[in-house]
């Protein structure tokens, strides 16, 4: 569930459940204070002195008094029944035409005596202590009074009063926590959600900060932090491609101080001992002298050659050097190449075999780099294959949307872990390092850029059947 359905689902609850709690409860309370209501209206009906008995023989009175009743059965009857409850704080009473017919006074007020004789019926009458029950019979009115009645506005709805103001703080506190309980459990069940990820989110940075880049997240949550987790693992991984490539670059960049430093020292170390000797007059003849001018102009050679290509590859590695791309067909190119270069390296010890090639596909490409890439493979070849009978085999062809161009020279090859450092500025084996005849080391790394720019690979290894192998592999762009 999301983090946005949770919150929409806690708002809703947060407000539904006090809402339907809080009416369930003041139903039952409500019930709770009618069944006491009830049970004070009962006894205020009743009263402490008023018996059900007691006004059924009212009742009873009433209903059996004759119609030519004589004043005689009255004052019996009336006088039999105050015997009766006499101890009790009522007395009976009749009235005929509204007026006092026997006993011939009584206590009760005028004023609710009068209220009771107006109404016909039966009647029950209530005012402060004193309640009165009336029942009619043919002109008489039967008047059952007491003077000690607790009704309703006197000490039983006093106490009713204060058990329902108990009852109400008793809801209203059982509301409010009802609330806080509801608002703690559904926060929880929000925050928590929320919490965990972040704590894990926290966690994770804490970890890249302190240097940590293999850490990854592991949040199986299905919620929207489950993207952040995974972008944030993603955004560890670039972060240390970037470390490691930087880390790599600060070596190159060490190598490639240490390779200059090195490359440059020999040629001038050179030319230094030729120019001393030619000044200390060691060379005295004019060939000895021709000797040393040679020596020193071939050895500057060699540093123009350095400093040259170490511009090209500086100008390739910022994106400087420009390049006229063109669309070529890599089988021709490639067979005009290898005619015009075969001689040269037949003279150098190495002889070309061209034994695949492709026919009408074509490739964009500079020509010029293009053959600078070929030339420094070749040249690999010559200072570092076999020295007696050198071979390179060439072979092109087209492997689904890209044209693969495959140089295998008949050399010892190259130890495993040296494949990947081929490509690198400067770099030469260990037993060639300290002859700057066999090369600056820049050949490779410049074919590597070169083929980079035309949105090409490549890639080195040993061959199956021996020998050192180069792929170049270059797009298609159309087939002729």
């Amino acid at each position: 569930m999301t983090i946005k359905r949770r919150l929409y689902m806690s708002n809703i609850l947060m407000l539904i459940m006090p809402l339907i709690i809080t009416i369930l409860i003041a139903i039952c309370s409500a019930l709770v204070l009618l069944g006491l209501m009830g049970t004070h209206n009962f006894n205020s009906l009743r009263g402490e002195n008023f018996s059900q008995e007691a006004m059924d023989q009212v009742n009873v009175l009433a209903d059996s008094l004759p119609v030519q009743a004589d004043m005689e059965f009255i004052r019996s009857s009336v006088d039999s029944f105050n015997k009766q409850y006499g101890s009790d704080s009522i007395s009976l009473s009749v009235y005929k035409d509204n007026k006092l017919l026997y006993p011939f006074s009584t206590s009760l007020p005028g004023v609710l005596m009068e209220s009771a004789l107006s109404l016909p019926g039966k009647h029950f009458f209530v005012m402060d202590n004193v309640a009165v029950y009336k029942a009619d019979s043919d002109g008489y009115s039967f008047m059952l009074g007491g003077t000690n009645y607790r009704s309703f506005g006197s000490e039983v709805y006093n106490n009713f009063r204060s058990d329902s103001i108990i009852y109400v703080v008793i809801i209203f506190i059982l509301i409010i926590a009802i609330v806080l309980l509801t608002n703690r459990f559904l926060t929880r069940f929000v925050i928590r959600r929320i919490l965990t990820p972040l704590e894990i989110l926290s966690y994770g940075v804490h970890q890249i900060r302190d240097g940590n880049l293999n850490y990854r997240m592991n949040y199986m949550g299905k919620d929207e932090f489950r993207g952040i987790c995974d972008d944030f693992n993603d955004m560890a991984v670039r972060l240390q491609d970037m470390v490691n490539a930087r880390q790599k670059d600060d070596k190159n960049r060490r190598e490639l101080i240490a390779g200059i430093s090195h490359d440059l020292r020999t040629p001038l170390t050179s030319i230094k001992a030729y120019v001393e000797g030619l000044e200390k007059g060691v060379a005295e003849t004019p060939q000895l002298q021709k000797h040393y001018m040679n020596t020193i102009k071939s050895k500057a050679d060699d540093l123009e050659h350095i400093v040259s290509q170490l511009f090209l590859f500086s100008k390739l590695d910022v994106g400087d050097f420009p390049f006229r791309m063109e669309k070529l067909d890599i089988g021709v190119e490639l067979s005009k190449f290898l005619n015009g270069v075969s001689d040269e390296y037949e003279q150098k010890g190495l002889f070309i075999e061209l034994r695949e090639n492709v026919q009408g596909v074509i490739i964009n490409a500079d020509q010029i780099q293009l053959r600078n890439v070929f030339t420094n493979i070749l040249e690999n070849s010559v200072k570092y294959g076999n020295k007696e009978h050198g071979m390179e085999q060439v072979t092109c062809r087209e492997v689904d949307s890209n044209v693969n161009i495959t140089l295998i020279d008949n050399g010892p090859g190259v130890p495993e872990d040296t494949l990947e450092k081929l490509f690198d500025i400067f770099y030469r084996g260990d037993k060639s390092r300290s002859n700057t005849n066999q090369g600056s080391g820049l050949g490779l790394a410049i074919s590597a850029k070169i083929i980079e720019r035309l949105r090409g690979s490549i890639k080195a290894g040993n061959a199956p059947e021996g020998g050192f192998s180069v792929i170049v592999t270059l797009p298609i762009i159309e087939r002729g």
